[in-house]
């Protein structure tokens, strides 16, 4: 394992190898939020999951950026919806056909 310190837009610009899973769980922001998604979305193999931590239904609750990238990630055609687990949203990438 490496350790990798570094800002997520950086470090997903050199990233190079495809992941099976990717966890958003940062600044919620829209900026940070949407700068997360567009950057490491694409790194996820077919069959690999897109995790999206503090998904809220109400506003008041927190902030809407992470529901907003949880939205269009699932209205892009490339991810299938899975149970949530609370406040976590759970898409899987499409398989290749």
């Amino acid at each position: 394992m490496v350790a990798i310190v570094s800002r997520s837009d950086v470090a997903a610009r050199l990233w190079a190898t495809p992941l099976s899973l990717v966890f958003i769980d940062g600044g919620h922001t829209a900026e940070a939020a949407f700068t997360d998604h567009d950057r490491w979305a694409p790194h996820i193999l077919p069959g690999g999951y897109l995790l999206i931590h503090d998904i809220f239904e109400d506003p008041a609750q927190g902030g809407q950026a992470p529901r907003q990238i949880y939205n269009q990630a699932r209205s892009s055609g490339q991810f299938d919806p899975q149970k949530m687990i609370k406040t976590l949203g759970v898409l899987q990438r499409k398989k290749n056909k």
